[in-house]
């Protein structure tokens, strides 16, 4: 351990080490107060034992900080350190408390990577379009006045909705940042919304296609001149899946010797496997004679399957009067067999998760096959709905038998 008296004059006089080297020379009056000296540089230290660890804090370079001021803040950070106090770490959060609400993003992104890209696209697209002026500030800027005051600008000017969604979003990016920082930042400023009771009460949709409607909405869908979104709305409705998850099935998830098919893409990250009804068979029978590539709804998008559909769904309404979305169609399936299946069925085919503290679910096992009856169940009634019986009069499916 080599001894100096630190001052200008003497840490001008050491000279600098070979390439990859360095040296630290110690205080004679300071116990702890150094200076290391490396190839290019002469930096002040203090290098103290707390609690039986050596702890290294660095308090600026020779030439930048003065030997004066770097010996005043040495007896800060020892006495500091001698209470107990993590000086490196106060200093990082110093400076982490700089981060700006585009850096805490990113981070986010890379700390939650069972975001979908999906969701990461609509996170951005929420701070890009409504808060785009906050992006470049230290995120412990944003005060509780700006969150309320942006609530209501982006309210009036993309509806109530959106502005909860942002301000949702802003909630869990801010709590995010607040733990990177060991709570070093401000109450989450998003917390007013709640104490002021501003945010917006938005009611469920609620629409679904009548049962009144359904044979006239039926008969249309079945003369669409595209096989694909005529075959892809009538699996939305036999199957009360969602949009996308219905959409991206590719046939290497269509099992047409068992009569299974599985929905990878859902909300829950569950893959949702399925049973074929008769009827829901003789479609994919019906979609494999046409089959362009590896999706059973194949589309020109980029990423090779069917988007939503709205000039073919627009001509349906044109002709029937009946409007609807393609979340309706969820809508309508869960209305229409309400009753007809049970509450924890309707549960596994709608791939809804139950509850982790639901004891009677875990009972209650509904493997693939077991599902079968079910499915058959839920198909012949969607069927009576939208082909309705006329006294002596058979129904007769849309889809005919394939012949043996």
């Amino acid at each position: 351990m080599k001894k100096i008296k630190i001052s200008k004059a003497t840490v001008d006089r050491l000279p600098f080490t070979g390439k990859g080297k360095q040296i630290d020379y110690f205080d004679t009056e300071l116990k702890g107060f150094g200076c290391r000296v490396s190839a290019t540089a002469k930096t002040y230290f203090v290098l103290k034992r707390v609690n039986g660890r050596l702890t290294r804090v660095t308090l600026g370079r020779h030439g930048v900080e003065t030997a004066e001021k770097a010996r005043k803040d040495a007896i800060d950070a020892l006495s500091d350190l001698g209470k107990g106090i993590d000086v490196n770490r106060e200093k990082a959060r110093a400076r982490e408390k700089g981060i700006t609400l585009t850096e805490v993003l990113e981070r986010y992104f890379i700390a939650r990577q069972e975001l979908k890209p999906r969701t990461v696209a609509i996170y951005r697209d929420l701070f890009r379009l409504h808060l785009p002026d906050w992006m470049r500030q230290p995120i412990e800027n944003i005060t509780k006045d700006m969150v309320a005051g942006r609530h209501l600008k982006v309210a009036k000017e993309a509806g109530k909705a959106t502005a909860n969604s942002v301000m949702r979003t802003l909630r869990a990016v801010y709590n995010f940042a607040n733990e990177l920082l060991d709570d070093a930042l401000p109450v989450n400023p998003v917390k007013r919304l709640s104490n002021t009771r501003q945010w917006f009460v938005i009611e469920r949709r609620q629409t679904v296609i009548r049962e009144s409607d359904l044979p006239k909405w039926f008969e249309a869908v079945n003369k669409l001149e595209n096989p694909t979104i005529r075959d892809y709305l009538l699996l939305l409705l036999f199957t009360g899946a969602r949009k996308t998850e219905t959409a991206s099935l590719k046939w290497d998830d269509v099992d047409m010797e068992n009569k299974i098919f599985v929905l990878t893409r859902t909300k829950n990250g569950k893959p949702l496997p399925l049973p074929m009804s008769d009827y829901i068979r003789r479609l994919f029978l019906d979609r494999h004679t046409l089959r362009e590539n590896d999706f059973v709804f194949p589309g020109r998008g980029k990423d090779g399957y069917l988007v939503e559909p709205r000039k073919q769904m627009a001509k349906v309404t044109e002709q029937t009067g009946v409007k609807f979305s393609l979340h309706d169609m969820r809508r309508t399936y869960t209305s229409a067999i309400d009753g007809i299946v049970g509450y924890y069925e309707l549960k596994r085919l709608l791939n809804h998760s139950v509850k982790a503290d639901d004891v009677t679910a875990g009972y209650v096992v509904k493997n693939t096959e077991k599902l079968r009856p079910l499915m058959q169940k839920v198909t012949d009634h969607i069927l009576n709905l939208v082909q309705p019986r006329e006294p002596g009069k058979v129904v007769r499916f849309s889809r005919e038998p394939e012949k043996a």
